[in-house]
Formats: structure tokens, C-alpha cells, sequence
């Protein structure tokens, strides 16, 4: 399904970039498959540590996703520039001006923002039918999200409080 708002797209993609597309697939659906055998490994080793199946499962959740980013960028190659255009606005900063913390939460926030796009695209979901008030619920959720919150990939993060431009 593509975006109805934006032209179709027709014609023949060039060899670079079929050649391009399985590329990239093949190297995601590898990495998931080698997270997979690692799983059944585990299992059939008898593993039953939960950290350990926590680490392999998040794994598989994180190339899952990237899979989807993937799957439906090249089909909407404009969205990637929406997303971060909605959220430079919502911040009131570009990710330049803000320094390594707030580009990467500005990333993730337009990864998220254009998996809630596609989401709704994906399950059909009209405009007028997602509720007036899912911003604010949408924010409130992730701002109790304990597996973001609780990061400390992110709490260790220091600016320096330059900025570069």
C-alpha cells in the first residue's frame, strides 16, 4: 500500500537498485536467521536463564523492526524527511543544534513516529478515525515506557553542550 497523497510511482527500478534492495534484505533476513539459530541453540541445550533468552528475543525485536523500516522506505522515500521535519517542530531544535543526546533521541523519535504511520497504514486506520487525543496518550505512554526510561545507554550519554552547525 503507498501513500495515497503522494504520487505512485511507475516504471522499472535500475539493476543498482534491485541489486540494492536484495542487498539489504538479504543481509536483515540473515541476521534474523542467525539470531533464530541462536535461540534454538540455546534451547535445545537446555538454556533456561531468562536474561539470556531477554538479550536473544530483544535482538530479534530490534532487526524486526528494522525489517519494516526497510520494508516500507523505499515505497515512501519522502517519509523519512516528514518525520523529522514533526519532530525538529514538536522539539523547537534541529538534532544539529542540539548536540549527540538530542540527535539520537530525535532518531528515535522519527523512527517511532513513521512506525506509527505505517502501523496506521498498515491496519487501513482512516484519519478521522485515530482519536483527537492520541498525541498526548501516545506521549504519555512512551514517557512511561520502563525499558526506555531505564537505558542506561542513554542515561550515561553526556553532551559536551557544544553544538555543531
Amino acid at each position: 500500500m503507498t501513500d495515497s497523497k503522494q504520487p505512485r510511482r511507475d516504471g522499472d527500478l535500475s539493476h543498482e537498485q534491485v541489486a540494492l534492495l536484495v542487498e539489504q534484505f538479504t543481509g536483515q533476513t540473515n541476521r534474523i536467521a542467525d539470531i533464530t539459530a541462536t535461540l534454538i541453540k540455546y534451547a535445545q541445550a537446555g538454556g533456561k536463564d531468562w536474561e539470556t533468552y531477554e538479550c536473544i528475543l530483544d535482538h530479534l525485536a530490534r532487526e524486526g523492526m528494522k525489517l519494516i523500516q526497510y520494508g516500507r522506505g523505499p515505497l515512501q522515500p519522502h517519509l523519512e524527511k516528514a518525520t523529522c521535519v514533526q519532530i525538529e517542530q514538536a522539539a523547537g531544535t534541529t538534532a544539529r543544534q542540539g548536540g549527540m543526546r538530542e540527535h539520537l533521541h530525535q532518531r528515535t523519535a522519527s523512527s517511532l513516529l513513521a512506525t506509527v504511520w505505517f502501523a496506521g497504514q498498515h491496519h487501513l486506520v482512516e484519519p478521522d478515525d485515530w482519536p483527537d487525543t492520541l498525541p498526548a496518550t501516545v506521549l504519555g505512554a512512551i514517557r512511561q515506557a520502563p525499558a526506555i526510561n531505564n537505558d542506561p545507554t542513554m542515561r550515561n550519554l553526556r553532551d559536551t553542550g557544544e553544538s555543531r552547525q
